[in-house]
């Protein structure tokens, strides 16, 4: 009895072991991402270092499969690192197909996304542009989910702590959207909770010396009525209104570019 008792605990064992190998080997699924360049761009994703649009290590994406959604780190493939390995996931997402978001941050689901009110910024660079990727396989090619407005401000002795971007009414340049791809791009629909203003907010107040850039990412889209509130460290704001008879495009992957002189920044 006492071997037969021993044995049945020998098999448990061996059992169990069986089954946390085999959930440890399913965890350690891994993906590859690369991501699409901008057209026109000087700027990279997180931070302006010449030409190239780059992965980072700190860079985690969401990435929703079979059996639900795992969050998995870059680690870039240097010098080349417009291309990650993406590992250690919180959980193993299953089979494909894979739908797979930048930042983690947006992705509600395999096909919503979030896109916030409040962007935030770091020394005024282009911070979380949002991407996705759907794939058969574990190799998983970003695309750019928006555009990119992209300021020129030149105005000397004046430090920018925010900058607010509203259109006319009905055109939601944040809130819910489906995001889909059929075809070589994704598209999104807006679905609620939404509005037509943006803001984007500095971590540290940014210093305009002579000339500095910022950047607010928005939906693709032709936007009227456009006013930019420009406020500063101590509270000053200038108002600017585009006129009635303009529009702004903005372009999914590009960059649109408003500049704003010393004469027009009336704080």
């Amino acid at each position: 009895m006492k071997k037969t008792l021993l044995s049945i605990f020998a098999i448990m064992t061996l059992a169990m072991g069986m089954t946390s190998c085999q959930k440890e080997e399913n965890n350690n699924i891994s993906f590859q991402g690369s991501m699409e360049t901008y057209t026109a761009a000087d700027d990279t994703k997180t931070v302006l270092i010449g030409t190239d649009v780059v992965w980072e290590a700190a860079d985690q994406i969401k990435v929703y499969g079979t059996q639900g959604y795992g969050i998995f780190t870059a680690t870039p493939q240097y010098p080349n690192n417009t291309v990650a390995d993406f590992s250690k996931g919180t959980a193993n997402p299953g089979e494909a197909p894979y739908y797979a978001f930048y930042p983690v941050s947006i992705a509600n689901s395999e096909s919503n996304i979030t896109l916030p009110t409040v962007q935030a910024t770091v020394n005024g660079d282009l911070t979380y542009f949002p991407m996705f990727a759907k794939s058969d396989t574990t190799v998983l090619t970003f695309k750019n989910l928006c555009g990119v407005l992209k300021l020129n401000l030149q105005k000397e002795n004046v430090n920018i702590s925010s900058i607010q971007v509203s259109v006319e009414e009905g055109k939601n340049i944040n809130g819910n959207f489906n995001v889909r791809q059929s075809g070589i791009v994704p598209t999104m629909t807006y679905v609620a909770n939404g509005s037509n203003t943006t803001t984007l907010t500095c971590s540290e107040a940014q210093a305009i010396d002579e000339t500095k850039s910022f950047f607010i990412y928005m939906p693709h889209g032709t936007y009227t009525n456009m006013q930019i509130v420009i406020t500063t460290d101590d509270n000053r704001t200038c108002t600017k209104t585009l006129k009635a008879n303009k529009s702004v495009y903005i372009g999914r992957s590009q960059y649109t570019e408003i500049n704003l002189g010393s004469e027009s920044l009336n704080f």
